[in-house]
């Protein structure tokens, strides 16, 4: 269904894009130039009879939006299509009334598309925002009474009822001839008539032809206006959307103009004319509308109206302190007054007395200042650009005062305003003023910047002159903290907050530990040092800076070293207890009976006492292999060495360590570059008999980079002397590793054996000829 819908919005597209003649559907489709101008009545009715029922017409705008049609286009072709549907052009059979929008229930549709409301971007032109919006609408009410003064005309659908001695209902619509279809009554001509004269004309015929009861008000007739009739209105001149646009009967000049989109950026909004019959029978000024909301210029309008938008005469910008900056259209006599009425005055921070207006010359620009008494009278000129400053920045009678008093702040520079009365207006000086100097900031008139000390004390008493303060003085009073140097004490080590504290006279070591929350359970209360500063005077240099106290105390804080006073700057420090701590584990894996990891006991425990206490070894462990590693580094030492009690310094483990014990394997493993890697059950502590038992080496071969991994974890490589070669000795638990050769043959060809030959048969007859 959802398919459908979209298929039915886009032949909607392409029907309003392309002609009638040439329409098909092509892959895609662009909305974007579509004017509605372009779409006839007939052809706009034929397609909302195609979606009628299957969606509403808000939703079917919003989805043409999104297809790229522009919104103003949209909303133009949504009023055409309810004009249409208000006047029974759809062909329906409707009852009398004006026509509803269409509603639907689309509460149980799996997707909801909400109407698109575009904004342009805000214009600076003062009106402008009025026909940008679209969500604002002059769309004409329907449901009201017949207005006075409608004129009848063709495709007007008219009432006549009968009530009474004679009872009679007829709904017909004038015909383009201007004749209404009344039954027993005939033709009746009412074009260009008002509703007032057409009921005057059908009483006297129905008095005449079949009604003479109405004569005697023994029948009643009612006349009034059913659906009414579309009228084309051409709008011409500086609009958005010039052209011939077809309203409802009941549209005003409002109406027309936001469906024609407004004035241009170069239209005008004062001068709007209301041409009818060849005439200018109205002028709009669209201002006393957006200023006042006065809708009085509205007039109603009729077919073959005419609306011309000129070019605007004068408009001026106006910015700064105001609160609607931007571009205004003034009239020929309006002033910087009226200017300024219309931005709807000026700013809280606005200087009024002088405005600087800016205007272009002939052959250059000028720069006026008009007094605010000049407002009313000076008339503004085309381009002209008005702006308004701010007030300053400043003040005229302030002075302040900071600082030890109860009420610091600005206060008001009175007549003969002294400092003691000042002083006396921030309710005097708190406890902690420093009664021995004060100041005052002062910017003389020349922008010098001096300083006036002065004594509060004496000031207050009188023993002293008082001083008579000026504009902008500033009073500083200091307390006494802020002339001291703040003054702490530090605390570390094990207590369990450590940190720096506000010194008071008085404290204690008892004191500061109560404010560090006490001990940790690992300190040593007995040695708390106390590192304090040597308050040296002299001018020789010192190697004496720091004096150490030790105070004793239990974990309880009690003790006469509690007592022990503070000074300024002391560094109080709290030791751990030597012997208060973990020494660590260490993990033992492998075979040993009980694996795990086991805390240090001592300090100078030995890996084969953690052997011992893992339980020892399984009857397939090999102590002799076993591997003691550090930081995952391997140390070698070896366990099955008899001597242990006189090496016991070299098999001292620490915290991380770790002791595993390999599995006696009695197999050697051959990998590498032999013809057959494998295992072999040992047999033999000869090199080259497993290497033969592997099937032998393989021709990319590096026998001399071979080696043996022992089961202790260490490697012995293939040594080699001139021509002879020492094979490492093989063991249990052996790994021999034959390296392959990079990028080559491991054996000599033929003339490679041959060049060795002669090579070794140069270097003997050199040796010869020495022995000789």
């Amino acid at each position: 269904m959802r398919l459908k819908i979209f298929l039915s919005l886009i032949f909607l597209g392409l029907v309003f894009f392309i002609p009638t003649s040439q329409a098909q559907i092509p892959t895609s489709v662009d909305l974007s130039n579509l004017k509605s101008a372009n779409v006839t009545d007939a052809k706009l009715l034929e397609i909302y009879k195609q979606f009628e029922g299957q969606y509403s017409e808000d939703e079917a705008t919003s989805l043409l939006i999104k297809q790229g049609l522009d919104p103003l286009e949209a909303n133009l072709l949504s009023e055409r299509l309810k004009a249409l549907r208000a006047s029974g052009a759809t062909g329906a059979n409707k009852p009398s009334g004006p026509a509803r929008p269409m509603s639907y229930d689309y509460s149980r549709d799996t997707t909801k598309v909400p109407p698109v409301a575009v904004v342009k971007k805000a214009s600076k032109i003062f009106g402008m925002d009025l026909f940008n919006n679209p969500n604002l609408s002059f769309e004409p009410n329907y449901r009201v009474a017949t207005p006075k003064g409608y004129i009848l005309g063709a495709d007007d659908e008219v009432n006549v009822i009968f009530t009474g001695l004679n009872e009679a209902v007829t709904t017909s619509r004038i015909s383009p001839e201007g004749n209404l279809q009344v039954n027993r009554l005939g033709l009746i001509n009412l074009n260009g008539k008002t509703i007032e004269q057409a009921y005057d004309i059908i009483k006297l015929r129905a008095q005449q032809v079949a009604y003479p009861a109405l004569a005697t008000g023994q029948t009643k007739l009612s006349v009034t206006l059913g659906s009414v009739k579309t009228i084309r209105v051409t709008i011409i001149g500086e609009v958005a959307l010039p052209g011939t646009h077809p309203v409802s009967g009941l549209s005003t000049l409002f109406n027309a103009l936001y469906r024609s989109g407004g004035p241009t950026n170069i239209g005008s909004f004062r001068n709007i004319e209301l041409i009818r019959g060849n005439k200018v029978i109205k002028t709009v000024d669209l201002y006393s509308f957006i200023q006042s909301g006065i809708m009085s210029e509205n007039v109603r309008l009729e077919d073959q109206d005419v609306i011309r938008i000129p070019a605007y005469t004068k408009r001026v910008a106006v910015d700064g302190e105001i609160r609607k900056p931007g571009l205004y259209e003034l009239k020929s006599d309006e002033t910087i007054a009226d200017l300024v009425k219309y931005a709807s005055g000026f700013s809280d921070n606005a200087y009024k007395s002088i405005a600087k207006v800016s205007q272009i010359n002939d052959r250059e620009r000028s720069v006026k200042d008009v007094s605010s008494d000049m407002f009313d009278r000076y008339v503004l000129k085309n381009a002209d650009s008005v702006f308004f400053g701010a007030i300053l920045d400043r003040y005229s009678n302030r002075v302040n005062l900071e600082g030890a008093v109860f009420r610091p702040g600005p206060f008001e520079l009175e007549a003969g305003l002294t400092l003691k009365k000042l002083i006396e207006k921030g309710e005097g000086l708190r406890e902690d003023a420093s009664l021995v100097t004060g100041f005052i900031k002062r910017t003389n008139p020349n922008l010098d910047k001096v300083l006036i000390s002065f004594n509060p004390q004496n000031i207050l008493s009188g023993k002293d002159l008082d001083i008579t303060l000026l504009r902008e003085d500033t009073v500083v009073i200091k307390s006494r903290q802020e002339l001291l140097e703040k003054r702490t004490v530090t605390i570390g080590g094990n207590v369990r907050n450590p940190g720096i504290f506000e010194y008071r006279k008085g404290m204690t070591v008892s004191d500061i530990l109560v404010m560090a929350n006490g001990f940790l359970p690992e300190a040593a209360t007995h040695r708390i040092e106390v590192s304090r500063i040597v308050m040296d005077r002299s001018d020789a240099v010192s190697n004496n800076l720091i004096n150490l106290i030790t105070v004793n105390l239990d974990s309880l804080m009690m003790g006469e070293g509690g007592k022990f006073g503070l000074e300024p700057l002391d560094y109080i420090y709290v030791p751990r207890l030597v012997n208060y701590k973990s020494l660590g584990n260490i993990k033992v894996t492998g075979e040993v009976l009980f694996p795990g990891n086991y805390p240090l006991t001592r300090r100078d425990e030995t890996a084969a006492e953690f052997i011992k206490r893992a339980g020892g070894l399984t009857p397939v462990g090999s102590l002799e292999n076993a591997q003691v590693f550090r930081n995952g580094t391997r140390v070698g030492i070896n366990l099955s060495n008899v001597n242990l009690k006189n090496q016991k310094g070299v098999y001292v483990l620490l915290e991380g360590d770790s002791v595993h014990v390999p599995r006696l394997m009695p197999f050697v493993e051959v990998a590498g570059a032999v013809n057959t890697p494998q295992l072999i059950n040992f047999s033999s502590s000869n090199f080259s008999y497993y290497i033969n038992a592997a099937g032998g080496l393989k021709e990319n071969a590096r026998l001399k980079n071979a080696y043996v991994q022992y089961p202790n974890g260490t490697n012995q490589p293939v040594k080699k002397f001139l021509f002879f070669k020492n094979f490492p000795r093989i063991i249990e638990g052996s790994k021999i590793v034959v390296p392959e050769q990079q990028g080559g043959k491991g054996k000599l060809n033929v003339v490679e054996i041959s060049a060795i030959a002669s090579g070794l048969t140069a270097l003997l007859t050199v040796v010869a000829i020495f022995i000789k």
